[in-house]
């Protein structure tokens, strides 16, 4: 009975092992991808403050958002085709359908609708901080922000660590309820609390898109859609 037993162990052992690789290379990947949030301070406690270099470069202030989202892309994409030796399908970059982007335009629709509404029950006096602040950044700088936002927060919060998260635990709220806060503080702490009640809207319309038609590109198209509206302050404070 021994060879039997050793021979039903020895399975259920690399079952294991396999499933403690795909998480231990899943947690990796999406450390990579949330870089943005722990690699900056991590440098500047080190002494190696890379804020003067950006700014030289004229990413200084919210527009180093766009170097670190790339580099946070780059090194996610490479851990995906290196690594993990998949494709661009596996995290949901796919050609979109008609009926994927139909859906982004209802649902771009949708949230500013709900922002003209919120408006409406509780006008704002004055922007938010973080929207003057963007607002008074150069046009192109601002054009370069909403195009690197769009694209990479997409790969970096909602195709990668969703669809590897969903992978692992077999549950697709979980994965949602799992990264959504990561997504959504960082929102709160450049624009407020009132960002909730004005322009969460888009965020959720983002992630029922995914959830529904699960194409991350018909996501990207959405989410410039729902930053653009940033760019009719920073033009008018440009023709003052």
């Amino acid at each position: 009975m021994e060879p039997e037993s050793n021979s039903v162990a020895a399975p259920r052992s690399q079952r294991t092992r396999a499933r403690a690789r795909a998480w231990v290379t899943a947690l990796v990947g999406i450390g990579l991808a949330w870089s943005p949030m722990w690699l900056p301070p991590i440098l500047r406690t080190a002494g190696a403050d890379p804020r003067p270099l950006l700014a030289a470069i004229g990413l200084a202030g919210p527009a180093a958002s766009i170097f670190w989202n790339l580099l946070a892309t780059a090194l996610v994409l490479a851990w995906v085709f290196g690594v993990e030796r998949s494709r661009l399908t596996s995290i949901r970059i796919v050609r979109p359908t008609g009926k994927d982007l139909e859906w982004a335009l209802i649902l771009f629709g949708g949230a500013m609708t709900w922002s003209w509404l919120a408006q409406l029950i509780r006008p704002q006096a004055a922007p938010d901080s973080g929207s003057a602040t963007i607002a008074a950044l150069p046009v192109l700088t601002v054009v370069a922000m909403i195009l690197s936002a769009a694209i990479c927060e997409e790969i970096l919060f909602r195709g990668y660590p969703l669809e590897r998260l969903t992978q692992l635990t077999g549950r697709r709220w979980v994965a949602v309820a799992t990264t959504l806060p990561f997504f959504v503080v960082p929102h709160l702490f450049t624009f407020g609390i009132e960002w909730l009640l004005s322009h969460a809207s888009g965020t959720v319309a983002i992630y029922a898109l995914y959830l529904w038609r699960r194409n991350l590109v018909a996501c990207m198209v959405l989410h410039a859609a729902v930053n653009a509206p940033i760019l009719i302050p920073t033009v008018a404070a440009h023709l003052r």
